[in-house]
């Protein structure tokens, strides 16, 4: 009887604690804490969509960032480019020589036709391969060098063709070459004496154009006045455009 009893009293007190009036059901609790959850999940939601939102704006002014710096490096290299430096000029591709590193020296001696060495005040950091352009006044031709230049000398692959007194200007000339790589996103990329890098990616296409002096559209190196550049990024119909003139 007494067992009867202790166990009907403890079902009892089971009951009052699942269901008590001055506090909470267990299944009311089950019910709040399944809301929690939902309202978690929500605010999860609305995080993971944010940080994506944030995340497409970030790589979208990164993206626009390399477009302004890639044109601007274009800009400035075509810049130094002259109509007779020229060496290609194509729908998807400009090449041309120039000083782009505005490394240059001076002979410390007069230079004889026939000669391959140049006397110069600094020929540190000229590398082998790389080409210079010796000029005196309307004259002037280039040579690519036969090893890496040394304190006071040039070594070139060929003789030079004229005399020259000393003081002479001697250049580095580097050939630069701007052009398109399709492939999956068309990328515009960058050349300079073999090395070549993505010089901007993310594109639909590339196109370069030409104007003489008179601004009509010409395939003459010679004639070319400006190098127009149009880029289209993939995530834009808006077209970039950029105009270089070219040094006379």
């Amino acid at each position: 009887m007494n067992e009867n009893v202790s166990a009907h009293e403890g079902t009892r007190i089971m009951r009052n604690r699942l269901s008590d009036p001055s506090g909470l059901c267990l299944t009311e609790l089950m019910i709040g804490m399944a809301a929690a959850l939902l309202v978690l999940a929500a605010c999860l939601e609305v995080l993971y969509l944010g940080q994506q939102a944030v995340g497409a704006g970030s790589r979208k002014i990164a993206q626009q960032q390399d477009r302004r710096l890639g044109l601007e490096v274009f800009e400035q290299e075509v810049r130094l480019a002259t109509p007779e430096s020229l060496l290609v000029i194509g729908r998807d591709t400009v090449e041309f020589s120039a000083n782009i590193h505005a490394r240059h020296t001076n002979t410390t001696a007069p230079v004889e036709q026939g000669q391959t060495v140049l006397p110069v005040l600094d020929g540190r950091d000229w590398e082998r391969g790389k080409f210079v352009k010796l000029c005196r006044e309307q004259r002037c031709e280039i040579h690519r060098l036969a090893r890496d230049g040394q304190r006071n000398q040039l070594l070139l692959e060929s003789s030079v063709s004229g005399s020259y007194p000393i003081g002479v200007s001697v250049e580095m000339w580097n050939r630069v070459t701007y052009y398109a790589r399709a492939g999956g996103p068309v990328r515009l990329m960058r050349m300079v004496d073999g090395g070549a890098g993505v010089l901007i990616a993310d594109l639909k296409a590339v196109r370069f154009s030409y104007r003489d002096r008179k601004g009509l559209a010409t395939n003459d190196p010679s004639a070319v006045a400006r190098v127009m550049i149009e880029i289209e990024p993939a995530d834009s119909s808006r077209v970039e455009r950029r105009t270089v003139a070219l040094r006379s």
